[in-house]
């Protein structure tokens, strides 16, 4: 199966450059903003999709995300503070709300009074934003959402049935070089040392078996896929490690429940469910953007098999994302055009991740 190849060859006859737009393009959808723990009583700088923002919390401790610059004469917010649920700024101490609105503009004596009423239309520009799993999240791409985040039940930072780990790396590559990873099951031998004897690709229509999708698959956000591994034993350095424990594998199963700014991983040993793997992306710049990692390890066993676990699925899943980092940092983000039979799953998810790219407005 694996010498088996097909060579498909793009031409620029045949595709023009928009046919590339997806690659370097951002897709419609919910991208993290930053981690939760990182959000404290300040404001905090940051930069989203190449505009400057500013993320501070309301008075009931919600997350806010808006550009950055005061609407008045263009200060930096985040060197303001937060004050009766609102951020002030640090020139003229004008008041913005949650929703962006100027609530209050101070004057300066008794005789230079403050200005009431604050006209409607001076207002800072937000971003719809969210909170679960760790990550303050925001909406990209239309003025409401057009699909919900994922539902992910192992994920949830309360559930005590699993280990979490969360890690994020710097990246020069394309949002769509980042998400598309999981379906390549090609470089999981030469990247990864997965010692694979067969794969099989799969493609889902049917979302029913996934009853967790359903709010993504209603809303044609959902990218169902799988790939299946036949192989010897567990990848990585940590694979003496578990030949050692005894936790030898024929079969790594993994589910993926795509939607346009991320994947849901599902993994299996020989059938035996063992963790869920959220990926998700911040877009910074042009050039610039963050891959975060989520990970939920399923409790089995006592103490000693936790620790097992969490290294094997956890650290090991860490230390081999570094290696596709490395890889992607030196890719040309609209690169490549030649293609295998077994890019089926990249090239169907392109295609998936191309239509939510359409469906980007034009201003925010």
């Amino acid at each position: 199966m694996m010498s088996d190849i097909q060579w498909v060859q793009t031409s620029v006859e045949e595709h023009p450059s928009r046919a590339y737009d997806a690659t370097t393009s951002v897709a419609a959808s919910w991208y993290v903003a930053m981690r939760s723990d990182d959000l404290k009583d300040k404001p905090t700088e940051l930069t989203l999709f190449g505009r400057p923002c500013v993320a501070w919390r309301g008075a009931m401790g919600q997350a806010v995300v808006m550009d950055r610059h005061c609407s008045h004469l263009g200060a930096n917010l985040a060197d303001g503070q937060v004050k009766d649920g609102c951020i002030q700024c640090p020139f003229h101490h004008w008041w913005y709300d949650e929703q962006g609105q100027c609530v209050h503009i101070p004057g300066h004596n008794q005789t230079v009074r403050r200005l009431e009423p604050v006209p409607r239309s001076v207002r800072q520009p937000t971003w719809v934003t969210a909170e679960r799993y760790g990550y303050v999240w925001v909406w990209y791409g239309s003025p409401e959402p057009l699909h919900p985040l994922p539902e992910i039940a192992a994920a949830d930072v309360d559930n005590g049935d699993f280990m979490h780990l969360h890690f994020a790396f710097d990246t020069t590559t394309a949002v769509l070089r980042i998400v598309e990873n999981f379906y390549d099951a090609q470089h999981a031998s030469p990247v990864h040392e997965l010692p694979i004897s067969a794969f099989e690709l799969k493609l889902f229509d049917d979302w029913h078996p996934w009853p967790e999708v359903e709010s993504l698959a209603q809303a044609g956000a959902w990218f169902g896929a799988g790939i299946d591994f036949t192989v010897d034993r567990y990848f990585g350095a940590f694979g003496m490690l578990a030949r050692v424990l005894g936790l030898n594998m024929s079969q790594m199963n993994l589910h993926f429940d795509g939607y346009p700014g991320g994947c849901v991983m599902t993994v299996s040993l020989d059938g035996d469910f063992k963790y869920k793997l959220l990926q998700c992306v911040t877009p910074v710049s042009d050039g610039k953007n963050v891959m975060h990692m989520l990970i939920s390890i399923k409790k089995v066993g006592g103490v000693l098999r936790r620790a097992t676990d969490y290294v094997l699925f956890g650290l090991q899943t860490r230390q081999a994302a570094k290696f596709d980092v490395k890889i992607w940092n030196g890719m040309k983000p609209d690169g490549g055009g030649a293609y295998s039979k077994y890019d089926k799953l990249v090239l169907k998810y392109r295609a998936f991740y191309r239509g939510w790219v359409d469906r980007v407005a034009s201003e925010r």
